[in-house]
């Protein structure tokens, strides 16, 4: 698979999938926590929390975490997704700006209670999410996987700003 193949099969399966499964570990104690994501060409993810949730302690500013992306299925064939390590940062100005406009494009109904919320608790849901942090994850490490292509099918990339390079451990 040539770094072009791998950043157009990687940048699909982003944008096919709307949540991530994020783990985190403080003083020998894991964690994971789903999240709704946006991603950019870069192959950036972007997510927002409540900083006082346990993942965004976690992480701090700089923090690695680790990331799944998949279907649920119920066949082995069916098995697919991505695998992601790097840095967890928080994002703010233009950076923040940019994330919530491509997050909230990917999610029309997230971004209809946004701008005109209907009632106390869509509003209660929109001053959260203007007051929550949003999180830049910036993959080094990608594992492909799908089983579609055959049984333990992976490809892994070192990632560099988006740059795909086969990884070699």
């Amino acid at each position: 698979m040539t770094e072009a193949d791998g950043h157009e099969a990687v940048r699909r399966m982003l944008e096919a999938h709307n949540t991530m499964t994020v783990a985190t570990c403080r003083d020998d104690q894991p964690w994971a926590a789903t999240v709704f994501f946006a991603s950019d060409k870069a192959l950036n993810l972007y997510f927002v929390s409540d900083y006082r949730t346990r993942h965004a302690r976690d992480v701090d500013n700089g923090a690695d975490a680790a990331a799944a992306i998949n279907v649920d299925c119920a066949r082995w064939s069916e098995v697919s997704g991505l695998q992601i390590t790097g840095a967890v940062r928080i994002v703010d100005g233009l950076e923040r700006v940019n994330a919530l406009r491509r997050y909230l494009m990917k999610f029309a109904d997230v971004k209809a209670l946004f701008e005109a919320p209907k009632g106390p608790d869509e509003e209660t849901i929109a001053q959260r999410l203007r007051a929550a942090n949003m999180y830049r994850l910036e993959p080094r490490w990608i594992r492909l996987i799908d089983n579609g292509k055959w049984f333990g099918y992976k490809r892994e990339f070192a990632c560099d700003g988006g740059r795909l390079t086969p990884y070699e451990p």
